[in-house]
């Protein structure tokens, strides 16, 4: 595989393995520095964002994520350079940079006659599309943010963020997305990954679109498949039901509604089967290592009734996740309600922030909605 000279001619850093053409997947982490515990809620809060941020300036896509608190995961599409018009420029730079500096630059654009302008949007362009710079400008960014708010200097990370390039097919990538949503679980920090807020499982079941978005794109380069354990579940859970003869087209069918997802519950249902059958417990396979054997993961008989239920997430569980905005929330109520607190307290939002109440997902309050991210 062709690679990318990731240090200067005099630095033994090593070659990082990356693709130099073609767009691919590839799951990056990094540690805090002597692995110490740093990333609380707030600092979640403010990498994530920034890891948003700068991937719409960048034009990648964060397919799923996991905020530890001595480390994070993250599952990146990196897509092939293209070419980017001085509109979609200015809207990038809007989403990195303040206001101000983008006016300055869009003016001396503007003035600067064809050769300057040109050379701008290439300086800019260059940025783009390319994962050493994005993970350069989100750590560095990170780390000053982190030493201004706590008053200390240094190093906020041990070292080089690490890369995995993931071959683009469903066992690959599905593989990873799930070891990746798994790691609050095997960490003992819940008992589903959708309770834990700070991955993307957990952000798509709690309503986030750019972590459901992000789930989508797994769904549908599964095409539909599903883990021959679940199959095999599925086919004898159909086959006392009705004829054999009768078996496979439901299954033909179910498949072709996996891998054409029409909304969020499409695709949580297919996404959370390889969920659970990457995270089942594996301390009673004899087979298996030590290490495999001691690490967490979903029960056996809870892994058979998931796929019995094809993931459908039972009622009861989805209005537990739903009523965390009754306590999670900075405020209940009726939109004029929560608009009201919000120009109350207007500085604890930011400057592009102009609606406070956002919807309960599912409906199951018609009228009332929360004000969260304060």
């Amino acid at each position: 595989m062709p690679t990318v000279w990731a240090g200067g001619p005099n630095r033994k850093r090593g070659l990082r393995i990356l693709p130099k053409q073609g767009a691919y997947f590839v799951h990056v982490t990094s540690r805090v520095c002597h692995q110490r515990f740093l990333i609380g809620k707030e600092e979640k809060r403010v990498f994530l964002d920034l890891v948003r941020r700068w991937a719409d300036f960048s034009g990648i896509s964060v397919i799923t994520h996991c905020l530890m608190d001595n480390h994070f995961h993250l599952l990146l599409w990196v897509p092939e350079r293209e070419e980017v018009s001085s509109e979609e420029v200015l809207r990038r730079l809007r989403r990195v940079w303040p206001e101000e500096k983008v006016e300055y630059w869009k003016t001396f654009y503007e003035r600067g006659g064809e050769k300057v302008a040109g050379e701008m949007i290439r300086e800019v362009t260059e940025r783009m599309y390319d994962l050493p710079a994005f993970m350069r400008v989100v750590k560095q960014g990170f780390s000053r943010w982190y030493n201004r708010r706590h008053d200390v200097k240094g190093s906020f990370w041990e070292g080089r963020y690490r890369s995995v390039v993931v071959e683009e097919n469903p066992l690959s990538v599905l593989a990873v997305a799930a070891y990746i949503d798994l790691n609050p679980l095997r960490a003992n920090l819940c008992e589903d990954p959708m309770d834990y807020r700070w991955c993307g499982y957990g952000e798509a079941c709690g309503g986030g679109k750019l972590a459901r978005a992000g789930l989508e794109v797994l769904v549908r380069l599964s095409r539909g498949y599903q883990p021959p354990p679940a199959m095999h579940v599925r086919w004898h859970q159909l086959h006392e039901q009705m004829h054999w003869r009768e078996i496979t087209p439901v299954l033909n069918e179910e498949r072709r509604r996996r891998a054409m997802p029409k909304g969020w519950r499409d695709v949580q249902a297919a996404y959370r089967v390889w969920l659970v059958y990457k995270g089942r417990s594996r301390k009673d396979e004899q087979h298996a290592k030590e290490k495999f054997r001691k690490r967490k993961g979903f029960d056996p008989v809870q892994v058979i009734e998931e796929f019995e239920r094809q993931g459908e997430v039972p009622m009861a569980k989805l209005l537990r996740q739903r009523l965390r905005f009754f306590s999670n929330g900075a405020a209940i109520g009726g939109e004029g309600y929560l608009q009201s607190l919000m120009e109350d307290f207007r500085s604890c939002f930011g400057p592009k922030r102009h609606s406070a109440a956002r919807p309960i997902q599912g409906g199951c309050w018609p009228g009332m909605k929360a004000m969260r991210q304060v």
